[in-house]
This record gives structure tokens, C-alpha cells and sequence, in this order.
């Protein structure tokens, strides 16, 4: 299905965030839904995937403009590529966070017209979540340094404590410091 979709992955740690994105998201319309991300779990030739009905998100196109005005945009590179995968997430978050709660983007980017493309998720789907990197029910947790954290770990680690919660998965929108050195808490954006 991977391969059907023009997005062909073998293994998760093989592509970017970016790429990922883009697979997932011709996979999901492939099978009849709107927009999707991989959940960063992978089983030998099964990668866990969810998708969003056309029902459940918006899209449209971002102006590259106003994604490198935040902060979390890295160095002077204009490619979505070549940005982590927590701050691409933490930035669609906010971009989103002023009429819905959540998103991701698509990882398809148009250079000429410098837009990206961007889901967002309405508030009504949307729960936020703290947690903290010590906590002993999450032991993946442990030691998670988001800005430099493989996308399908921060995936996983994500979708794996909004499912312990009851939601279907989730994104991260920023972290603080908790005053214990190495710990943190993440701000979830839990997904129903």
C-alpha cells in the first residue's frame, strides 16, 4: 500500500518526518480518507497508520512566510524537509491554534508558490494532555529530548499516551522544563 501510494517505505528510520507525511497521506486517500499520519509504529512490513475522514480536518495552503516567522523554524533552509520533526509539529499546532486545536502538516510543499500544506483539527476532536517525561507508566518517556527525537519515536511515544487515555492519537505542541533535571512535561493535543 506503500508502494501503491508513490510513497514507498521499508523501514520508518529510512525517511524524514516530511516524507512520512506525505506517504501516510497518500495512503489515506488511497483507502477513501481525507488526510492521515503514521502513528511511528512499524511491525517488520506493517507501519501503524491513522486516518481522518474529510469530516474530521481541514486543509489548505500555508505560506511559507508565516511558517518561518515562528521561532521553531530552523536555520534560513526554506524546506519543510530540512526542519525536526517536532518543531514542524509544534509550529502546525499553532497555526492551527487559532481556529482549531490541533494539526500536522502534510509534508507536500509547492516551492514556486512557497505554500506547504496544512490539516488542522477542530477543537470538538481535541483534548489537551500533560505528561511528564518520569512518568512511570510511560517508561518510553524517559530521557526524550523532543527537538532531537527521531519523528516515528515522537510519534509513537505521542499516539502511545493519547491511547492510554482513550483517545485514537495526538500531536505535541510544545514542552517545559519541570524544574527536575532531564524532566519534562509534554503539552498534548489528544486526538478522539
Amino acid at each position: 500500500m506503500r508502494s501503491a501510494g508513490g510513497f514507498p517505505i521499508a523501514n520508518r528510520s529510512d525517511v524524514n518526518w516530511a516524507y512520512a507525511n506525505r506517504s501516510a497521506e497518500a495512503v489515506c486517500n488511497d483507502n477513501g480518507y481525507a488526510r492521515g499520519m503514521y502513528t511511528g509504529e512499524q511491525d517488520g512490513e506493517l507501519m501503524g497508520i491513522h486516518c481522518f475522514t474529510s469530516d474530521m480536518v481541514t486543509w489548505q495552503d500555508l505560506p511559507g512566510s508565516d511558517a518561518r516567522a515562528w521561532a521553531l523554524w530552523q536555520g534560513s533552509s526554506t524546506s519543510l524537509d530540512s526542519q525536526a520533526a517536532y518543531n514542524t509539529g509544534a509550529i502546525a499546532d499553532r497555526e492551527c491554534g487559532s481556529v482549531y486545536n490541533t494539526g500536522f502538516f502534510t509534508g507536500f510543499q509547492n516551492t514556486s508558490a512557497d505554500v506547504m500544506g496544512l490539516v488542522c483539527i477542530p477543537s470538538t476532536y481535541v483534548v489537551q494532555r500533560g505528561v511528564d517525561t518520569n512518568d512511570s507508566r510511560f517508561p518510553f518517556l524517559s530521557g526524550l529530548n523532543p527537538p532531537f527525537t527521531s519523528w516515528w519515536y515522537l510519534r509513537s511515544s505521542i499516539n502511545r499516551v493519547c491511547q492510554y487515555y482513550g483517545y485514537s492519537t495526538g500531536t505535541m505542541d510544545n514542552y517545559v522544563s519541570t524544574g527536575v533535571p532531564f524532566v519534562l512535561n509534554l503539552g498534548l493535543q489528544c486526538i478522539y
